[in-house]
């Protein structure tokens, strides 16, 4: 019986249309990247200039607002002694 080699010429084949293929990929993504021109554009790239912002305090000065007073009580300042619970892990004295 003799020895054939056809399967090892088409798996040649194949290996050089698949090599082929993945230059031809890899060019082309080479040339969209680097080689082909940027695309115009027919707007500017530059954004608009801010515009100026006016804040207007006189709400401060109005009647409805002083009516408001604070908005909440004052905070109530605690000795350094009277701050949180007791320990629990502390042995009682």
């Amino acid at each position: 019986m003799a020895i054939t080699f056809i399967p090892q010429k088409r798996k040649q084949q194949y290996f050089l249309l698949a090599f082929g293929t993945l230059l031809l990929l890899g060019m082309g993504v080479v040339w969209y990247q680097f080689i082909r021109e940027a695309p115009l554009t027919r707007f500017s790239t530059q954004p608009p200039p801010p515009q100026s912002v006016q804040i207007d305090f006189r709400i401060f000065e109005n009647p409805a607002f002083l009516e408001l007073g604070d908005p909440r009580p004052p905070i109530p300042i605690l000795l350094p002694g009277e701050v949180g619970k007791p320990n629990p892990f502390t042995l009682p004295q």
